[in-house]
């Protein structure tokens, strides 16, 4: 178990979403998810599982998509079925995560939320995040997919910015 900034564990969370090739919207979201579900003590089984299998981000992302489409005309409490409780978990958290004030209830198999999308969230981060160092590793090495190999072409083209002699 090791401590990790907001910031460090997000970044990393949408990096490996990223190398796992969930599309960058969805995997910039996951991070958030990611950093909010740890924060607030949930199971890392599923965060790992959920990188194993990037379909699974892009369903949790779609659901929450339908639901803050349906709490933007409506206004009403949305609700989504969903009955593994990983899965719920993690969308609670992704609710939970979102840049609005969220109300959110669970029961077996469904979860449901008032969604005030014009009121900003209130909800603070911590200023650390504890992380099990399996995960961490995990996402590590699904991040370093996304890395740029070392070579004379790439530092050519950008990368490795600041190492370049300048005469």
């Amino acid at each position: 178990m090791t401590d990790k900034s907001w910031t460090e564990i997000q970044a990393l969370a949408v990096k490996a979403a990223t190398g796992a090739e969930v599309p960058p919207a969805q995997a910039l979201a996951f991070g958030s998810m990611l950093a909010r579900h740890l924060a607030d003590g949930g199971s890392e089984a599923p965060l790992s599982q959920a990188l194993d299998t990037p379909a699974t981000i892009l369903a949790l992302a779609h659901q929450v998509e339908r639901m803050i489409e349906t709490a933007s005309v409506s206004g009403r409490v949305v609700g989504m079925r969903e009955q593994d409780p990983g899965r719920r978990a993690m969308l609670i958290s992704w609710l939970a995560s979102l840049p609005c004030q969220a109300e959110i209830t669970a029961n077996a198999d469904e979860v449901c939320a008032t969604l005030s999308l014009s009121a900003p969230g209130l909800r603070a981060r911590p200023a650390r995040i504890s992380i099990g160092s399996a995960l961490f590793e995990q996402m590590q090495t699904l991040a370093a997919r996304t890395y740029v190999p070392d070579s004379d072409a790439s530092r050519a083209g950008g990368a490795g910015a600041g190492l370049m002699d300048l005469d």
